[in-house]
C-alpha cells in the first residue's frame, strides 16, 4: 500500500497540501440469543479518502476503488483550480514511520478459528443454562482489526495497524417483580488474555444476582468513590470532550472558562490524553493528518494545561498542534477527538481510599455515562461504605454533578492504573460514530457527590 501511495508521486503537484489514506479493517462478529445461534458476520472493507487544500479550502473524496487513487486525485485537483501537471524534477526525501504489532506475534486472538470461537462462546453461554433467575442471555465476540496506510505531499509516510478482541455477556435477572440488568466485558489483544474469561464471569455472575433485590438510595449528596471504570467515564464524558478545541471556535464564554494556566481541580487531579500506548484500543500513533502521536496533559496538578487539536484548531487557537485530528474510516474526514484519556494515578491504595469514610457509596460498574459543562453518570453495580468498609449492593439511578465543582471535590487518588478498552461500540461525535477509544484512571475519592 505504501509503494501505492508513493507512485502516485503527490509531492509533484503545485499544491499546499494532498494527503491521503488508506485503511483496510476486517470487524468479525459472532453471537449466541438465548439458547441459539444468532449470528456470523464478517465485513471486509479498504478504501481511501484523499484531500486537497488550496486557496483556504479543503476538498475532498472517498473511494473504495484504488485503483481509481490517481483519476480521483485529478478530479479534485480541476475542483480546487490546481494544475494536474507534475514538476517531474522536484524530488523529496519521505519521512517514513512503520509500526507492525500484528507481525510481531502470531498469538493474536482474531487469528483464532472462527470453530474456536463459537466454542468459546458456547461455553460461556452454558452458565446461563438452568438458572430460572436469567432473562435473554447474549453472548457475543468480536474482533476489530485495522490496517492504516498514509502519505501527504510534505513526505509525511507511516503506516501501523493493531487488533483488539471483546467478549460480551449480557443479561438480565428476575426475581418477582425485581428486574437487574447487567453485563461482563473483557477486551484483550492475546489468546491467552482470555483464558481465564469462564471463571471470570462466574464469579461476576454471582456478584450480579446480589443486586436483583437491591435498595435503591436515597436521594442526596455523599462522599463517594469511582472505581476506575467510572473514573474513565467521568474523565471521557465529562471533561475529555470539553477538551475538543473545536467546541470553543468562536465561542468566547467557552474560551474564558477554559483558559490555560487557570486552576480547575485539585491539586492531585491530572488528567492526561494519549495514543501511543499499543495496549489500548485508543492506540493511534499518528493521527489523521500525519502528525506523531504525543502525551498531552489537559490537567497537571489542577492546573489546566492543554486542549486536544487539529492542525486547523491549533492555528485558529494559536496553540501547539495535539495530533487529534482523527476520523471513524476512511469515509469520513477528520475532526478533533480523543484517543486514551485517562486520569493519573496517586498514592491511596483502596484500602487508605475508603477507610476513613463513615458513610457513602462506591459505584463499582457503570452503563454509561454524558456531560459537558454538567455530567450525569448512570450506575450499574454500587455498595454502601460504612465505617470504613463496604458493605450492602445498592442501586445508584444517577450520579450528577458540575465538571469543575466534582474536579474541585476530588480528595482522593488511587495507586493504581487501568484502562478500558473498546470493540462493542466506541466514541461518537458529530455524526462519526463508533471510533475507537479508551479510557480510565485509579480509584477517585469525591467528598460530595449528587447521588439519586
Amino acid at each position: 500500500m505504501i509503494e501505492l501511495l508513493k507512485s502516485l508521486s503527490i509531492h509533484q503537484y503545485d499544491c499546499e497540501l494532498i494527503d491521503i489514506r488508506i485503511e483496510e479493517t476486517n470487524p468479525i462478529q459472532i453471537s449466541f440469543f438465548q439458547k441459539m445461534f444468532l449470528n456470523y458476520n464478517e465485513e471486509k472493507k479498504i478504501g481511501a479518502f484523499i484531500r486537497v487544500f488550496s486557496k483556504n479550502k479543503w476538498y475532498y473524496v472517498a473511494t473504495t476503488e484504488l485503483k481509481n487513487l490517481e483519476s480521483e486525485l485529478h478530479n479534485l485537483l480541476i475542483s480546487a483550480g490546481v494544475s494536474t501537471i507534475q514538476d517531474k524534477n522536484k524530488q523529496i526525501v519521505y519521512s517514513e514511520t512503520h509500526h507492525d504489532l500484528l507481525g510481531q506475534r502470531s498469538d493474536y486472538a482474531y487469528r483464532q478459528s472462527k470453530e474456536d470461537k463459537i466454542a468459546f462462546l458456547a461455553e460461556v453461554r452454558k452458565e446461563f443454562e438452568n438458572d430460572n433467575l436469567v432473562l435473554n442471555p447474549y453472548v457475543a465476540w468480536k474482533d476489530n482489526v485495522l490496517h492504516k496506510y498514509f502519505i501527504n505531499n510534505q513526505g509525511i509516510v507511516y503506516s501501523y495497524n493493531k487488533a483488539f478482541s471483546g467478549i460480551r455477556a449480557s443479561y438480565s435477572l428476575k426475581e418477582n417483580d425485581s428486574i437487574f440488568d447487567t453485563y461482563f466485558l473483557k477486551v484483550a489483544r492475546f489468546t491467552n488474555e482470555f483464558d481465564s474469561y469462564v471463571e471470570e464471569f462466574r464469579a461476576d455472575f454471582a456478584e450480579a444476582k446480589l443486586f436483583i433485590n437491591a435498595p435503591t438510595i436515597k436521594p442526596g449528596k455523599y462522599v463517594t468513590v469511582l472505581s476506575p471504570q467510572a473514573t474513565g467515564i467521568f474523565a471521557h464524558e465529562s471533561f475529555g470532550h470539553k477538551s475538543e478545541a473545536d467546541f470553543m471556535i468562536g465561542d468566547e464564554t467557552m474560551a474564558l472558562e477554559w483558559e490555560i494556566g487557570k486552576k480547575v481541580a485539585s491539586d492531585m487531579v491530572s488528567i492526561i490524553d494519549s495514543g501511543a500506548e499499543e495496549t489500548n484500543s485508543g492506540y493511534c500513533p499518528f493521527d489523521d493528518e500525519g502528525n506523531p502521536s504525543k502525551k498531552t496533559y489537559l490537567i497537571k496538578d489542577g492546573i489546566l494545561t492543554g486542549r486536544l487539536h487539529s492542525k486547523k484548531t491549533a492555528t485558529i487557537l494559536k496553540e501547539e498542534n495535539t495530533s487529534n485530528a482523527r476520523a471513524i474510516n476512511f469515509e469520513w474526514e477528520p475532526i478533533v477527538r480523543m484517543r486514551n484519556t485517562y486520569v493519573k494515578k496517586g498514592d491511596l491504595t483502596f484500602e487508605e481510599m475508603i477507610k476513613p469514610i463513615e458513610f457513602g457509596y462506591f459505584i463499582k460498574t457503570t452503563k454509561h455515562g454524558s456531560g459537558m459543562s454538567t455530567f450525569t453518570i448512570a450506575p450499574s453495580r454500587s455498595y454502601k461504605i460504612e465505617n470504613g468498609k463496604l458493605t450492602d449492593p445498592v442501586k445508584i439511578n444517577i450520579a450528577t454533578g458540575t465538571v469543575f465543582q466534582t474536579l474541585f471535590d476530588i480528595d482522593g487518588v488511587g495507586d493504581t492504573l487501568e484502562i478500558q478498552s473498546q470493540v462493542f461500540g466506541g466514541c461518537g461525535k458529530q455524526y462519526q460514530s463508533p471510533l475507537d477509544v479508551s479510557f480510565g484512571g485509579p480509584h477517585i475519592r469525591i467528598k460530595s457527590l449528587n447521588l439519586s
